[in-house]
């Protein structure tokens, strides 16, 4: 597994595992009807989740749906499922969080579920990896993606393409420059910005097998790692900000602002920026890694997964929500303001600036976050973060060998 419990993980699932058939969901029927906690993190979606929960409970009115929706919440989950408090239904990130519970066999093992006929192979994979079995712990619901945000309306003006080749990207980020305008606004003081440019650089260079040779002791970062930093480094060159000074938010509004054409992000950003100036016209194209034409992935992941508490005392009724949620007319409604993708075929994502990405969805031409599979604890974004304000690449590289040697020492 490409995965590493951390130590204060480890403690925590071994308690859990201790309590496991010693508890249980406390919900009961209240008026004849049964009570579900939907254990929900993502607070920007509070609003489209009643939504559905409101559509779920008018046909099936013997069923009840609390969404719980809390700060922090891998902490809070982390404390409940010490307590075998478990949520008979709860959305994960498929990312750290996500792969260190499943290994627990806390959820349900959807192996087996009628939905994956229907959900993208590339997710149900993604998943897989994460938490190192051969079994599924959870469902796809939604996924995300990294790319350059652009300024339509600067492209046109300035005569600009969308690049297809790591070498077109560096082109037109001269070509900008050489018509008075920046490329890119960058935000390295909040160092996890660091992430999408390099997560898309790294698994479309270095391949997702990477991953797998590095457990087993056949490469290192030292071997891979080095062009990755260089052509990171290099598109420093093309802005013009205070790049370790500010942080995410403040990206978001300067480049709604115009004071960039590009913008290295996720489609995260699209909502915060549209917010900051509702008439921008934006596009989303990926970022090309390489000059093989054709063979740069979009760089996506599970943003939204759906898991089953094992040990929940409804079974029935909370497959029965999370089959509901899956419905591609159910995501579509999740989509329409969330700007994110499916993970279940038949659901469209309509949102014009997230059209140039489809065709990279519709044909599958996926691949996973570099960073996913990095070791629990492993502070990728700042070792970059410490490399491109003054270090070294002899420094950058040992020190990512030596923090991955540490973190997965048996």
């Amino acid at each position: 597994m490409f995965k590493k419990i951390g130590a204060v993980m480890v403690t925590v699932l071994a308690i859990l595992l201790l309590l496991t058939g010693c508890g249980g969901d406390e919900s009961a029927s209240q008026d004849g009807k049964v009570q579900l906690e939907f254990f929900q993190f993502k607070g920007e979606a509070v609003e489209d989740f009643d939504k559905l929960i409101e559509k779920f409970e008018e046909e099936n009115p013997d069923i009840d749906v609390e969404q719980n929706n809390v700060p922090d919440p891998d902490t809070v989950l982390f404390s409940r499922l010490s307590q075998n408090d478990v949520p008979d239904v709860m959305t994960i990130n498929g990312g750290a969080t996500f792969g260190e519970i499943a290994q627990s066999g806390v959820f349900k093992d959807q192996s087996e579920n009628e939905n994956l006929d229907s959900v993208i192979d590339e997710y149900e994979d993604m998943l897989k990896r994460l938490s190192g079995t051969e079994e599924l712990y959870a469902l796809p619901h939604t996924v995300n993606a990294n790319g350059i945000i652009y300024n339509k309306d600067k492209f046109e003006e300035l005569g600009l393409e969308i690049p297809k080749t790591w070498d077109e990207l560096i082109s037109l980020a001269e070509e900008i420059q050489s018509q008075g305008e920046t490329p890119f606004y960058s935000t390295y003081g909040e160092s996890w910005t660091i992430l999408p440019p390099l997560n898309t650089l790294a698994t479309n260079i270095h391949g997702t097998e990477f991953f797998e040779e590095l457990e087993a002791g056949e490469t290192s970062f030292s071997e891979e790692y080095g062009i990755i930093a260089k052509k990171l480094e290099e598109l420093l060159q093309y802005t013009d900000n205070d790049v370790f000074g500010e942080d995410y938010n403040i990206g978001n509004n300067a480049f709604a602002n115009g004071e960039s054409v590009m913008y290295m992000q996720g489609v995260w950003a699209l909502g915060p920026i549209l917010d900051a100036n509702p008439d921008m016209n934006l596009g989303v194209f990926p970022m090309p890694a390489t000059n093989e034409e054709g063979s740069n992935d979009i760089i996506s992941g599970v943003d939204v997964a759906l898991a089953v508490a094992g040990d929940t005392e409804h079974p029935e009724e909370a497959q029965k929500f999370v089959d509901f949620l899956l419905k591609p007319e159910n995501i579509e409604i999740y989509l329409e303001s969330q700007r994110m993708f499916s993970a279940v075929e038949g659901a469209e994502q309509k949102d014009e600036s997230l059209q140039e990405l489809g065709a990279y969805f519709e044909q599958e031409q996926i691949a996973p976050f570099a960073d996913h599979y990095y070791p629990q604890g492993f502070p990728v974004d700042v070792i970059f973060q410490d490399y491109l304000l003054d270090g070294t690449l002899e420094t950058l590289l040992s020190e990512l060998d030596s923090e991955y040697e540490r973190l997965t020492e048996e």
